[in-house]
């Protein structure tokens, strides 16, 4: 009865014809198992029968088979390999193994090497073989359905992964691009002194302390408020978080021995209740730029003073023109004098020409006008500094000055050259607050290529060398370079211009030297200050002027001070000149038509009220287009059109002496035919 069984009811595969590939070489053996399928109900097993491996491998090649019944002992081939040649050729055919050989070692290699079952000939019935081939090909469909599965699993798997590497890529692209704009922002954030800032509100009482700091996450060192600043600071943020707005001010912050100016712009940030907690923003530093407002209004105090000098040294120089002249004028008039009168006469001298040299000292100060340049010789100036540094200087600082009595001279300006040094030694006064040793020296010095290699400006040459050295505080490496930069000043503000030094570098360049400066903290500076020298041997020999006579030539003096023209007329005169007034220029006009024959010259002042002497020379050149005239004002040449071009002959800057006035008529070469 079991073998009248309907196995084929219990594995209900969707196959009318079941087509069975059987690999035998014994003819016995394959009429048997075609027997045996024979007999199967309501299932058709369709055999095709291969005797050989390479046979069977023919008929896959042809058709296609449901299940494969292979003998692992063929004439071509045996063992395992047959297994291993069916299924390289057919990865999918069910295989089931028939063999002879109750081998468990072998029925387990064959089915782990891909066999679906491994059945013995002896003992095969049909329901064993039947279920044995059903089975096979219910197994491989599902292997086949499961490996399907997973290609479509790992196509999704690859599908998905490849568009998550695209997503990750595009994030990395994303992430690479945004620390791309980061370095750009921090570069031009460094380029700008820019950064940002997080406070947090609870920190706001602690803002007033001394010892308050603000972490930045973008500063080279945590922000110390300026201990002024403090109080205004966190007045102004309490003001702007009552107002619900960020905070927009500029402090100071002290960043080791130095302050600076920071500026910044913030939003208030609120918590999860609504309040204001944090306040984030940006800073900026604008010490360069608050710096720059200090030169601008600096530069702009200096024009004010520059105009404002102008328009003193015109009046200063009107008022000492008579009485520079007058002194000059008596010894003539009064013949031998008493000695205590003539020493008398000469310290009136010596003091109306000082102060017209400190007339010319602010004009020099204040528009940087060049001075007149003579052959000087620094042992008197250096002198001269000695006894007003003596009077001038605290006791607590001891003066030592040693120049020798051979020391070259010098082609320079003495007013200006007086300017270098007393700033110098002011200077080395505000270093030494607490007293301390100023000593100056000079000696003659030979310079030659090598020595003048570091200075762009210096020249091989003869030299003579002033060094100027304090005791003092000395200079801070870090800002040794900048102290001859205009208004550059480490003092408190309204102690310091940061011109001084300035001013100093500019007169010893004029003058065709050059400086170095050696300072060390704590131990003081040495300034040494390099002018080009004239050797004695070249040193020109004064010689004494000889009188300068008029030869009663007559000169039309056009000025509207009255004690100018009067004390210009009493020299004129005593030097056998003859001298017609003017107090304005038409009246010049009118006295030049009238002695037009007589007049063989015309001094007239540039600056007068009425018609200046620039209006007033092309109607004196209508008159008498031949007569020279010489010019004179309490302004220097540098601010008055130049005299040639204007059509001036001359040019004497108030106060002049008398001596100026007459050499400057000399050149005129004026005869007595003239007159």
């Amino acid at each position: 009865m079991a073998r009248n069984r309907d196995i084929t009811a219990e594995h209900p595969l969707n196959l009318a014809t079941v087509k069975v590939l059987l690999i035998e070489d014994d003819l016995a053996e394959a009429r048997f198992l075609q027997e045996v399928l024979k007999g199967t109900p309501r299932r058709h097993f369709q055999l095709c029968h291969a005797k050989r491996l390479g046979e069977a491998i023919l008929r896959l090649q042809e058709q296609s088979f449901d299940v494969a019944l292979l003998d692992l002992t063929l004439p071509d081939s045996s063992g395992l390999d047959s297994l291993d040649l069916l299924l390289q050729e057919s990865p999918s055919l069910p295989v089931v193994v028939l063999t002879n050989t109750n081998d468990n070692e072998l029925a387990v290699r064959a089915v782990r090497r891909g066999a679906q079952d491994y059945l013995l000939k002896r003992s095969l019935q049909q329901e064993v073989l039947v279920r044995a081939l059903f089975y096979a090909i219910e197994r491989q469909r599902a292997e086949d359905a499961l490996r399907e599965a997973n290609e479509v699993l790992e196509d999704r798997v690859r599908e998905r992964t490849a568009e998550l590497e695209t997503a990750n890529q595009h994030l990395r692209q994303e992430v690479e691009e945004r620390q791309r704009i980061q370095e750009r922002l921090t570069l031009a954030q460094d380029a700008a002194a820019m950064g940002t800032f997080e406070w947090a509100l609870a920190d706001l009482p602690c803002l007033t302390q001394p010892d308050f700091i603000c972490q930045s996450s973008r500063c080279p060192l945590p922000w110390v408020i300026h201990a002024d600043d403090r109080n205004p600071v966190a007045q102004e943020l309490r003001q702007s978080v009552r107002a619900g707005r960020g905070l927009d001010t500029e402090f100071r912050i002290q960043e080791g021995d130095s302050i600076r100016w920071m500026a910044i712009k913030s939003t208030l940030l609120y918590n999860d209740q609504g309040q204001p907690d944090r306040l984030l923003g940006i800073h900026m530093d604008i010490t360069d730029k608050k710096q720059m407002e200090a030169q601008f209004l600096r530069s702009q105090r200096l024009e004010s003073l520059g105009t404002l000098a102008s328009g003193i040294a015109h009046d200063l120089n009107n008022i000492l023109t008579p009485i520079l002249l007058v002194v000059q004028l008596l010894p003539l008039k009064l013949g031998n004098l008493d000695p205590w009168v003539d020493n008398k006469l000469k310290i009136l001298e010596t003091s109306a020409q000082r102060g017209a040299d400190m007339v010319k000292q602010i004009l020099t100060f204040a528009r940087g006008l060049e001075g007149k340049r003579t052959d000087l010789r620094v042992n008197h100036l250096l002198l001269d500094i000695r006894k007003l540094m003596q009077q001038t200087l605290p006791k607590s600082i001891d003066i030592y000055v040693d120049v020798p009595d051979d020391l070259w001279a010098v082609s320079g300006d003495a007013t200006q050259l007086h300017q270098v040094l007393m700033n110098l030694c002011v200077n080395a006064r505000d270093a030494m607050p607490d007293g301390g040793v100023l000593q100056i020296t000079a000696h003659n010095l030979t310079v030659d290529a090598t020595s003048a290699q570091p200075h762009p400006q210096a020249r091989p040459g003869p030299y003579i060398v002033v060094m100027v050295t304090d005791t003092g505080t000395g200079i801070a490496p870090a800002i040794l370079n900048r102290i001859f930069d205009p208004f550059f000043t480490t003092k408190e503000l309204g102690k310091g211009t940061g011109l001084g030094l300035s001013a100093v570098l500019g007169i010893v360049e004029s003058h065709g030297g050059f400086i170095d400066v050696h300072s060390e903290v704590h131990q003081g500076s040495q300034f040494c200050l390099y002018l080009p020298a004239i050797p004695a041997s070249a040193t020109p020999t004064p010689v004494a002027s000889a009188p300068l006579d008029g030869h009663q030539a007559t000169i039309l003096v056009i000025d509207d001070e009255p004690s100018i023209c009067e004390v210009i007329k009493s020299m004129l005169e005593a030097h056998n000149y003859q001298v017609i007034l003017a107090y304005d220029a038409p009246s010049a006009f009118f006295l030049l038509a009238e002695h037009q024959t007589r007049i063989a010259a015309i001094l007239t002042d540039i600056m007068m009220p009425t018609l200046d002497g620039l209006t007033a020379l092309p109607m004196l050149r209508r008159i008498n287009p031949t007569v020279p005239i010489i010019a004179m004002s309490g302004l220097t040449l540098a601010e008055v059109p130049p005299a040639e071009p204007s059509g001036f002959q001359g040019f004497l800057l108030k106060p002049f002496t008398h001596q100026d006035l007459l050499q400057q008529l000399q050149t005129l070469h004026l005869t007595p035919s003239q007159s």
